[in-house]
């Protein structure tokens, strides 16, 4: 029972946690908040949204160790590679919001986060796949997102068709997935 418990709140602080972030997408892309160039206090308590946003997806993401999506400690260590990849990018965007500059040797931590995000969200995926724990359509959203992180957000990254960022479509489509995945782990505790 704690545990269903334990995994509905995951799901419910992943959903909330998308939605957040998607609303500090619309509101950076409206009125051009964009990183590194956003200043001021608008910028800033975008940015703060935009982290307490991405908190509550790496929350989320972390429902499906308690919903039992994954097995063994190789499942275990993919569900943290996402959670650790999302706790660097919020920590690196926290330093910059006090640094404003991109030459600090802290910031090792975005493509760090992000190859952990990458990582930990593909080998998520394919582990809640065949571990074959959950049923219906929740098995196969983790993969899902996965699939639509690498070919909306990171191949198109690695050929330099985003030279500035994936933009506002992408990231739109990317926090969709996000949701989903929130709720295919809130309707796993069913």
């Amino acid at each position: 029972m704690e545990l269903s418990a334990r995994t509905d709140k995951a799901g419910l602080i992943g959903m909330t946690g998308s939605a957040i972030w998607f609303l500090s997408l619309i509101l950076e892309y409206a009125l051009g908040l964009q990183p590194p160039a956003g200043e001021g206090p608008l910028y800033v308590a975008n940015q703060l949204l935009a982290f307490l946003g991405l908190a509550g997806v790496a929350y989320g993401w972390l429902g499906i160790l308690w919903g039992k999506g994954v097995r063994g400690r190789f499942g275990k260590v993919a569900v943290w590679m996402f959670t650790l990849g999302y706790t660097l990018i919020i920590l690196a965007g926290i330093i910059a919001l006090f640094t404003h500059s991109d030459n600090n040797p802290i910031f090792i931590l975005l493509p760090l986060g992000g190859l952990l995000i990458d990582l930990g969200a593909l080998l998520t995926g394919i582990l809640v796949v065949t571990a074959k724990q959950w049923s219906g359509w929740p098995r196969f959203m983790p993969l899902i997102y996965a699939l639509i992180l690498w070919l909306v957000i990171e191949i198109p990254f690695i050929l330099d068709i985003y030279p500035d960022g994936p933009g506002f479509v992408p990231e739109t489509v990317q926090a969709i997935g996000l949701f989903f995945v929130g709720l295919a782990v809130f309707r796993t505790s069913d």
